[in-house]
């Protein structure tokens, strides 16, 4: 089963469509580009490490749904072997759905991700951690909690 999370947010249906686009470095980590408006471009993702993931964006409807596909992948984590390319061809998906005015469900999941991975454990609580606290900070208080280093 992939990793999935859901999450409600108070918050604009603009402002949580941004977030998976334009905004990721907000809640995320650093990326090399922010400008993130159609089918086809891309961003890389740094960690440390000189962990890197670099992602096309493969699906991109409106205030509906956001899919990214990993097009490279480099990760690396002290302890773990035979991760590097776990994420490769692997896809991260947002759907939304609002439930009232200015109340959304943000459905995650990420394709691919699964628990017979090396990397399943600490990608669980990475991710938790970014959507159930980082991402739903970032919607509702304007403020998210990203693992910011230098690439």
């Amino acid at each position: 089963m992939n990793f999935q999370k859901t999450i409600q947010v108070t918050t604009t249906k603009e402002k949580v469509f941004e977030a998976v686009t334009t905004g990721i470095s907000n809640w995320w980590g650093n990326v090399d580009n922010s400008n993130i408006f159609e089918i086809g471009d891309e961003f890389s993702i740094f960690f440390e490490e000189q962990t890197e993931w670099r992602f096309v964006i493969s699906k991109l409807e409106k205030f509906n749904e956001v899919r990214w596909k990993c097009i490279h992948a480099n990760h690396t984590f002290s302890g773990l072997n035979g991760i590097k390319k776990e994420w490769l061809d692997s896809e991260i998906i947002f759907n939304f759905k609002e439930l009232e005015e200015n109340t959304f469900e943000l459905y995650f999941e990420h394709n691919g991700l699964t628990p017979d991975l090396n990397c399943y454990e600490i990608c669980d609580a990475g991710w938790t951690y970014f959507i159930v606290t980082s991402l739903k900070q970032f919607l509702e208080a304007g403020k998210g909690s990203p693992n910011l280093v230098e690439p």
